[in-house]
């Protein structure tokens, strides 16, 4: 027999579904504080009543609304769901509103679950991260990547089965790395074998492994210098300045993150980072906290990022009382930007200018080589690009063509 439609067995006015109609009011109230779209408010508030529904069902009557009830309805339910019309059937727009209601809950998002592991492996893992941040003091993204590595290596070893550090040897791991080689790029590989470094120091540490492991693992060939950095010459840059469309709100906000990245240097997490607070309007200095070495820098503004930055704060900025500069102007409205807004504005303004480019740092790269040319000095630009080591910017001295067409000697049996 088919299903009891899902808006009739969670009507507001049934008195036994009172706690689930009272959630389900405050779901809307907090949806439209996020200020959602009132169709995406609608297919939301009936995937939840879809949700809760199913609980009543087949949780015991449970009523709270954990993440593994979540879990178990788009797994279990969803792919075989005979539901009545209007109950939503879409993966991505009901874990949308499921990850919406379990935030408002108090819980966090709801992540496709990892392969599963022994309880030996993730506790390795657990002390291994708490490691990278707490002893290294790594950057969060740095511990993410290297973490994601050694999952990778310790499932390929293990499995579900126990973690037995006799079996972690030169073979298994030089092993493992040349199985990965294939799907790498020699500056990646360099970062799996880093990684897997890192936690045979920290097995070390911990005294599981004896100290002469980690010189086993190979460094992959990967000739830094063989290249030249990625730079958009004056043309290019143009283009990509004339994509954004400073009429909108959007598109003055997105101009601004972008003179941000291409004036300052910056990276996408320190754009999505700054707040109201880190410009100093008077002496026109920027201050950054949230930087990759975890260390306070100061850079001067100048004058075109500080008249971008004016234009969205007093044109484009919704009003909001989060005290980060760049912020959502759909839902969540007014909230601070996440780095992967930063990333999407700048891989959509190249696409406009049919540009090749996706990433943002190759505006990084533009930023040092245009000073470069500009005839800044390479410590200057090393503490702009907040290099610890001034090596690490002598590649950009390779970029500047017409000083080394200068320089240049006759090829051997031309003439001069």
């Amino acid at each position: 027999m088919p299903t009891k439609p899902i808006y009739q067995s969670l009507n507001p006015q049934d008195s036994h579904n009172d706690g689930f109609a009272s959630l389900i009011d405050q779901f809307a109230i907090y949806l439209k504080a996020r200020c959602h779209k009132n169709t995406t408010l609608s297919l939301y508030l009936a995937s939840a009543r879809h949700f809760l529904f199913w609980l009543t069902q087949h949780a015991s009557g449970s009523r709270e609304i954990d993440p593994k009830w979540v879990r178990e309805f788009i797994e279990a339910h969803l792919p075989v769901c005979h539901c009545l019309s209007p109950a939503p059937r879409s993966l991505k727009t009901t874990r949308a509103a499921l990850n919406q209601l379990l935030l408002m809950q108090g819980h966090d998002r709801l992540h496709a679950p990892d392969k599963p592991a022994s309880a030996e492996v993730e506790a390795s893992l657990r002390q291994f991260d708490a490691y990278l941040r707490d002893v290294c003091g790594l950057a969060p993204t740095t511990c993410r990547y290297r973490f994601r590595y050694v999952r990778g290596f310790l499932d390929d070893l293990f499995g579900n089965q126990p973690l037995v550090f006799k079996r972690i040897d030169a073979k298994s791991l030089i092993c493992f790395i040349t199985r990965q080689s294939h799907h790498y790029q020699p500056a990646s590989l360099g970062g799996l074998t880093c990684a897997l470094r890192s936690y045979l120091r920290f097995l070390q540490f911990t005294g599981e492994i004896s100290a002469t492991l980690a010189t086993t693992i190979p460094t992959p060939a990967n000739w830094r210098l063989a290249t030249l950095p990625p730079s958009l010459n004056e043309d290019e840059l143009a283009r990509f300045w004339s994509t954004f469309d400073r009429s909108t709100a959007i598109g003055k906000r997105d101009y601004a993150m972008a003179r941000c990245l291409a004036d300052l240097a910056l990276r996408c997490h320190e754009v999505s980072g700054l707040r109201l607070e880190s410009i100093d309007w008077r002496d026109g200095i920027l201050r950054l906290e949230q930087t990759k070495s975890h260390r306070v820098d100061l850079l001067p503004l100048p004058e075109a990022t500080a008249q971008a930055l004016i234009d969205y704060l007093h044109q484009g900025r919704p009003p909001t009382s989060s005290r980060a500069v760049f912020v959502y102007h759909r839902a969540p409205r007014g909230e601070g930007v996440r780095k992967t807004t930063v990333r999407g504005a700048i891989r959509r303004a190249f696409c406009r200018a049919g540009l090749a480019w996706s990433g943002t740092h190759i505006l990084r790269h533009t930023a040092a080589t245009r000073m470069l040319q500009g005839g800044t000095s390479l410590k200057a630009i090393a503490d702009v690009l907040r290099h610890r080591s001034i090596d690490t910017t002598l590649i950009y001295t390779k970029v500047d063509l017409p000083q080394l067409s200068r320089v240049a000697l006759p090829w051997p049996g031309q003439p001069s």
